[in-house]
């Protein structure tokens, strides 16, 4: 079995920046992907939700509409114009860095940036990193290993276990007997994790977060479970 987190990244930045418009997307199960190819195509450049998934969250971690084409570029301009909550974050993140030297997750991880600089543009140096390191530090290395945890402990007992984890997905050996066991298991962690997050570190994780698991005799032979 693999469960992987669905828009793990986006769900965490949608908590960070307690962007309205985000969090109701999430809630509601608003197809983004769709969303940003719909843009992009009326933009002029006849685009599939497919391709259009390396542009939905580029933003997130500081790309920008420079170097692309001019119809992809008008998606990068209507991402900061509709997630009005992620810019307003992604400003208070770069004032904390230039104000402290450092950026604080709600885990309590700090990263350092000594040598950070408002521009006279006014503009700070390291806006990437400052944009990417908090998203990618809470989503993948604070709540995934809270799930792996929780999925190991509900484990317990049974002849299946974890083998292996990469970023914001879950590989789980299954015994032939126990597999409606595992299954249960994953969706008793989705219900269980934002208890698991506010018990944790004592925020309120007010995003639904999601694994997606799929099961078979092979990697290419799956069939989505959950």
């Amino acid at each position: 079995m693999e469960a992987d987190f669905a828009q793990l990244e986006f769900r965490t930045a949608a908590y960070l920046s307690q962007d309205e418009v985000a969090i109701e997307e999430v809630s509601t199960g608003f197809d983004v992907h769709a969303y940003t190819a719909k843009v992009i195509s009326d933009a002029g450049q006849p685009t599939s939700r497919q391709d259009a998934k390396a542009h939905t969250f580029a933003p997130l971690y500081g790309a920008t509409g420079y170097g692309r084409s001019k119809a992809e570029a008008a998606y990068y301009e209507h991402f900061t114009a509709k997630y009005k909550g992620v810019a307003a974050w992604h400003s208070r993140l770069a004032k904390e860095a230039v104000n402290t030297q450092k950026i604080t997750t709600p885990s309590g991880r700090e990263f350092a940036f000594p040598d950070v600089v408002r521009k006279s543009t006014g503009r700070v140096s390291h806006f990437t990193q400052i944009k990417n390191y908090p998203v990618q530090s809470f989503a993948t290395a604070d709540i995934v290993p809270i799930a792996l945890l929780h999925i190991d402990d509900l484990l317990n007992g049974m002849q299946s276990c974890i083998v292996n984890s990469v970023h914001d997905s879950i590989v789980i050996d299954v015994h032939p007997d126990e597999e409606a066991q595992v299954i249960n298991v994953i969706a008793a962690t989705n219900k269980a994790l934002p208890e698991l997050i506010t018990l944790r570190w004592g925020v309120d994780f007010n995003v639904p977060l999601l694994l997606e698991a799929k099961i078979g005799p092979n990697w290419l032979d799956t069939k989505d479970v959950t």
